[in-house]
């Protein structure tokens, strides 16, 4: 199922990794959790997605995670890198995968563990099990954005998270054709990311920008939408993707808007303050060490602890 309910229990939400093993480690000894992913007061662990891409051994973060969710002790949803890996689509940082060394636009290699094709395969097959949602009473977890009806849509599919995603391409060129919007523009770009429910749920919604900017090498004419300003559940909700920083002054050169000016990077958000995303820009940590930052590295692995609602960082 890609809507995935687990029992009732504690548990520890893991933002976004991105290959950072060493990090990982580290925050599991601080959780309580033994090198097999086990806590000795039962407690389980959530991973939002984003396992891979741009840190040193993705191989080691995934090989654990798959572990822990086939032995039944841990759960993971699918965030939006690992949907890239489905898709067979090249990305700056999913070099590792194909089993080639991702270098820095500034010159520079970064030291990785490279994927075979054996470890491909396991991997892509492994990763057409994992769901997008998953739910327990009064506690809910996406990878990028909770829209509703995104879910729903998906909450009955019989199939895998590819499969969904190719199944939501007729909805996106009926949306595309309805709007009179021609390919390539901005209008069909934003129908594309917001009309198919996989993207939604892994990637957020879209809208135009008020002025373009660059990001990820291209200028950008979309930008991302702070959708949990308009959360009004009861349910708390989790999620990482979005880049949040420990300090606004120090939050990671990851160009665009930054969605959280003005916010204590510590305190939930949305109207009932029970929207939590947990991704402290440990994916730009690559960089940071490549460039002789040591310990003075901005970033960080985090977790909430729930229903503690407690985060944790390293």
């Amino acid at each position: 199922m890609l809507v995935q309910s687990i029992p009732a229990g504690p548990l520890d939400v893991v933002g976004d990794v991105h290959g950072e093993w060493a990090a990982l480690q580290e925050l599991l000894a601080l959780l309580g959790y033994s090198k097999d992913g086990t806590h000795p007061a039962g407690r389980r662990l959530l991973f939002l997605g984003d396992l891979v891409d741009r840190g040193p051994d993705s191989l080691a973060v995934f090989r654990f995670v798959e572990r822990l969710v086939r032995l039944e002790h841990g759960y993971c949803i699918l965030g939006n890198h690992e949907l890239n890996l489905l898709l067979e689509k090249s990305r700056e940082g999913n070099e590792w995968f194909y089993g080639n060394a991702q270098q820095l636009r500034e010159g520079g290699l970064i030291p990785q563990v490279l994927a075979t094709a054996e470890d491909r395969a396991w991997i892509t097959e492994r990763l057409l099990t994992f769901p997008l949602v998953v739910e327990q009473p009064g506690f809910r977890a996406v990878h990028a954005c909770w829209e509703p009806s995104a879910v729903d849509r998906l909450r009955h599919f019989e199939g895998n998270a590819l499969q969904a995603f190719r199944a939501g391409r007729a909805p996106v060129m009926e949306a595309i054709r309805q709007a009179g919007a021609e390919m390539g523009t901005v209008e069909a770009d934003i129908l594309r990311q917001n009309v198919n429910p996989v993207t939604v749920l892994t990637s957020g919604m879209e809208e135009r920008a008020e002025e373009p900017f660059w990001a990820g090498g291209q200028k950008r004419k979309v930008r991302r939408v702070k959708w949990w300003n308009n959360y009004v559940s009861a349910t708390t909700v989790v999620f990482g993707h979005y880049w949040r920083a420990l300090s606004e002054d120090d939050r990671p050169v990851k160009r665009g808007p930054y969605l959280f000016s003005g916010v204590d990077p510590m305190a939930p958000l949305g109207p009932h303050q029970n929207a939590w995303c947990v991704d402290y820009s440990v994916g730009y940590r690559h960089v940071e060490r490549a460039r002789g930052a040591g310990s003075g590295m901005s970033t960080a692995l985090a977790a909430l602890r729930f229903p503690e609602r407690k985060l944790v960082f390293t």
